[in-house]
């Protein structure tokens, strides 16, 4: 990763926007905050942790308002994430979007790792913050609530309607704070949980999305990639990993390919791998196995076709991967009960 935290810059600006509509000098706050206000003009730049930090600090000190991550989320669009709403909008299902989210999250913040993890009756959206960087819970409550905003975007549900979700806070709350959360994410919120995660259930995962375009959300995964690549540098392994599952369907991509299409060579491409301790193999390897199980855990998924999304060129190799894998055949694990 990148030696500077950061944040994009549309993140400050959907927060100046908010302290702008409740009557305070948000261009002042963001120089107050040892910021140039002239980021405000720049929705592809990036700001530095420590500046978003003294300015949400600012903000709320400025509004008096504890849930003023809830408010900024009203100005949050799928432009906020730059590429990445666009690929979001275009995703398959509402799985197919978390990873993309989970996967390119560093496009919002650096210092966020964000990952889609299994959970009973659905899947969990969970938000970490790195060890050594300042923890700001208006900021995590702002992920949150955007991450519901485009959910609810994404699927065409009615905001008005009742939401099968839970949301799990690290943050503590005073009885008027857990009143404003309940209200705004109209569903059972938990503070002082262990994780900040939004448990989303089943039956919106596996939902088809309305815009859903695999190949222009593909194309757009690389413009995402290419951004990211401006600022972050260090994580070869993800961008490899990208460029695989786009194109795996065509079959096994070749090492050379995939380097071309990053604009190393092939000798650079393994030299770099190998600074992170892996290869490129090893992506390929872990991609396919982190594929297979999701595609034969959601139970609609014929091996066959399993076979075909992964890029084996037939059945048996993708049998003896599957076997070192997990030491048992594709089948004989599709049809335990707690695959299904």
């Amino acid at each position: 990763m990148s030696s500077e935290a950061t944040t994009i810059n549309t993140w400050a600006i959907a927060l100046v926007r908010t302290l702008d509509a409740r009557g305070c000098d948000g261009h002042a706050l963001v120089t107050a905050a040892g910021m140039d206000p002239a980021m405000l003009a720049d929705p592809n730049g990036r700001a530095p942790v420590g500046g978003m930090t003294r300015l949400w600090r600012l903000a709320v000190d400025a509004t008096g308002d504890p849930c003023l991550g809830l408010k900024v989320s009203a100005f949050v669009q799928p432009a906020t994430f730059h590429s990445l709403g666009l690929a979001l909008l275009a995703s398959q299902n509402l799985e197919d979007a978390l990873e993309r989210m989970a996967r390119f999250s560093r496009i919002v913040s650096n210092v966020a790792d964000v990952r889609t993890e299994p959970a009973p009756g659905g899947v969990r959206l969970v938000a970490r913050w790195l060890a050594d960087s300042p923890v700001v819970p208006e900021a995590i409550d702002l992920l949150m609530a955007s991450a519901l905003k485009m959910g609810l975007l994404l699927l065409g549900q009615d905001p008005s309607l009742p939401r099968p979700i839970e949301l799990s806070l690290r943050r503590s709350a005073t009885p008027p704070m857990r009143e404003e959360f309940a209200r705004h994410f109209a569903c059972p919120v938990h503070f002082e949980a262990a994780d900040n995660a939004l448990l989303i259930p089943q039956e919106w995962i596996n939902r088809s999305l309305p815009m859903a375009n695999p190949q222009l959300a593909r194309q757009t995964d690389l413009v995402v990639m290419d951004y990211l690549a401006r600022f972050d540098g260090a994580r070869l392994a993800e961008k490899v990993r990208a460029e695989l599952i786009s194109r795996l369907p065509a079959g096994e991509p070749a090492r050379a390919e995939v380097a071309s299409a990053l604009n190393l060579s092939e000798k650079t491409l393994q030299r770099r791998l190998r600074d992170e301790h892996t290869s490129y193999q090893q992506v390929l390897d872990d991609i396919r196995r982190d594929l297979a199980l999701k595609y034969l855990n959601d139970g609609r998924t014929s091996v066959c076709t399993v076979t075909f999304k992964l890029g084996f060129s037939d059945q048996s190799s993708f049998t003896r991967a599957f076997r070192r894998w997990t030491g048992e055949t594709p089948g004989e694990y599709k049809a335990r009960p707690q695959a299904a």
